[in-house]
């Protein structure tokens, strides 16, 4: 459903928000939001450097990365998307000027919320420690 629901909001012009995006995103996907003022912020480059070396175990759990900017961008999976920034915002409370980070489980549930960089040693320890994602580890193997 959700690649539909992108391709609708890129060809109509029409903005999606979060309180459509997310509920399609439940028990479908785990979302890692990184909330900035813009791409030169520290906070988002050492996020950035850190998304990029982990990618593949991204995938592999998973999670997509919805980038969100207080001049109302969003970017997800580093595509350019025609949805409201400001309504991430309104959403998970986070100020404008802001840098966060905030992982929301499969469940709809917000997991983590910190205002500074996240390593993926830290994001995949808790994210592996979940119910859910052992599992996923199970059913793998």
């Amino acid at each position: 459903m959700l690649p539909v629901l992108l391709m609708l909001t890129a060809s109509s012009g029409y903005a999606l928000d979060a309180a459509q995006l997310m509920p399609e995103l439940t028990w479908e996907k785990r979302v890692l939001l990184v909330f900035a003022a813009n791409e030169r912020g520290i906070g988002f480059q050492r996020q950035e450097a850190i998304l990029e070396l982990i990618g593949g175990d991204l995938i592999e759990r998973d999670m997509i990365v919805i980038r969100a900017f207080a001049d109302n961008r969003v970017f997800i999976d580093g595509q350019s998307r025609g949805l409201s920034a400001a309504s991430f915002y309104r959403r998970f409370a986070v100020d404008g000027n802001d840098f966060r980070v905030i992982l929301v489980g499969k469940d709809g549930t917000v997991k983590l919320d910190r205002d500074s960089a996240v390593t993926g040693n830290e994001l995949f320890a808790l994210i592996d420690s979940m119910p859910m994602r052992r599992s996923e580890m199970v059913q793998d193997d």
